[in-house]
């Protein structure tokens, strides 16, 4: 695999930085191909944040939520950035579903 099609599930601070890190290509070999957050605001905000710094029509996919990110074809791995407790939840799935998986700590909270 040259390059890892990469995920992000959540919007909020952690996973917006984690955006704005991936689109100015401090990640070699990594590209976004999808996000995904509950809330429509962070969804547009990622939206806007892809027009300012992509130079071309390939915007990553947007989805209304982590489940069907996780369930499309669209990243290779996720990286989930959302409340504590859903980790858990999000990251079995993502793995059940042939997902490699990288989660903002803690893992679990119960």
């Amino acid at each position: 695999m040259e390059v890892v099609r990469l995920g992000i599930i959540g919007l909020g601070n952690m996973g917006t930085g984690h955006m704005r890190n991936i689109l100015d290509g401090r990640v070699p070999r990594l590209t976004l191909t999808a996000v995904a957050d509950l809330l429509p605001e962070r969804r547009a905000a990622a939206r806007d944040l892809c027009k300012e710094k992509l130079q071309f029509d390939t915007f990553p996919t947007i989805f209304e939520s982590g489940k069907d990110l996780i369930e499309s074809d669209t990243c290779d791995a996720v990286l989930i950035a959302v409340p504590h407790y859903q980790h858990p939840a999000l990251t079995i799935s993502a793995l059940q579903h042939g997902k490699h998986v990288l989660c903002e700590k803690p893992a679990g909270v119960y």
